[in-house]
């Protein structure tokens, strides 16, 4: 079953931002449950994988588009299209003004925290409320079964 948002974030200019946002999704109301690599990675296990059992089993994995996080060498390329792999909703967060939406997510809209980062965080949350909703669960469905119908007909084509 599915019981988190896996938070996807560089840790060279987006920690801090990451760790600000885990405790105030967490610990606004509803508390919206995150797994965030500082706070969930078990010692002594594979984080690699560990990482990944948190994309495959998360609701949504959110991307926090810093400068480092777009580069590409950086982990969250690898944590975004493994979501991309899993079908996964992919919610983009525009930390810095000058960051450009990966190309294979540019059809997505992102959430702008760069100039005010409390709608950001409200528009964070309802968007998390509605993915859980009926009507998200819904939208989710569609997208995923569209997502693995452009698959098909690219491993046929």
């Amino acid at each position: 079953m599915l019981k988190h948002h896996f938070l996807s974030y560089s840790t060279i200019d987006g920690l801090d931002f990451a760790l600000h946002l885990h405790d105030a999704l967490e610990g606004g109301y509803p508390p919206i449950p995150l797994w965030i690599d500082k706070h969930n990675l078990q010692p002594g296990q594979d984080w690699d994988t560990q990482i990944v059992k948190a994309i495959r089993e998360c609701d949504s994995l959110i991307f926090i588009m810093t400068t480092d996080s777009l580069r590409d060498n950086s982990v969250c390329k690898n944590e975004w299209t493994r979501a991309l792999k899993y079908k996964r909703p992919i919610v983009p967060i525009r930390l810095h003004a000058d960051t450009e939406m990966p190309f294979r997510l540019g059809n997505r809209q992102f959430i702008d925290f760069s100039t005010d980062p409390s709608a950001g965080l409200a528009q964070l949350r309802a968007h998390l409320k509605w993915l859980s909703s009926p009507e998200g669960k819904i939208q989710t469905l569609q997208d995923q079964v569209a997502d693995a119908q452009r698959d098909l007909q690219r491993s046929t084509g």
